[in-house]
């Protein structure tokens, strides 16, 4: 299956232009979490301090993808930011409980739970 990240600046919201939001489908893992990590690359480079991962579509996650998952949040958390989960299935959820992952991370069960629990600055 492929994998696809479409990143929406600043959350769609010109009031939050630190914020990005990344929307996850298909499976990641060693093939495709460079893809992954190049549109992380960018968000970093446009100063994103928050980011909104929506893995809602996502339907596999190996060791690779959740080692991404952690570099994005040991990045933003240098600016003093954060990573906010969204729409974890079941598979999803349990491959990050079991290996201890689910605690770092906020998780929301909608795109617009998550948006709303972001700072206002």
């Amino acid at each position: 299956m492929n994998f696809t990240v479409h990143v929406d600046a600043g959350s769609g919201d010109p009031q939050r232009p630190w914020a990005r939001t990344l929307v996850l489908t298909g499976e990641l893992d060693h093939g495709s979490a460079s893809r992954l990590q190049k549109a992380l690359d960018k968000a970093y480079a446009e100063d994103a301090r928050y980011l909104v991962i929506d893995l809602t579509g996502l339907t596999f996650c190996d060791s690779t993808g959740i080692s991404v998952f952690l570099g994005a949040r040991r990045a933003v958390a240098a600016r003093a930011g954060g990573v906010l989960l969204v729409g974890l299935n079941s598979r999803i959820e349990r491959i990050f409980r079991l290996t201890g992952v689910a605690r770092a991370f906020a998780t929301y069960p909608t795109l617009r739970e998550a948006l709303a629990a972001l700072p206002e600055s």
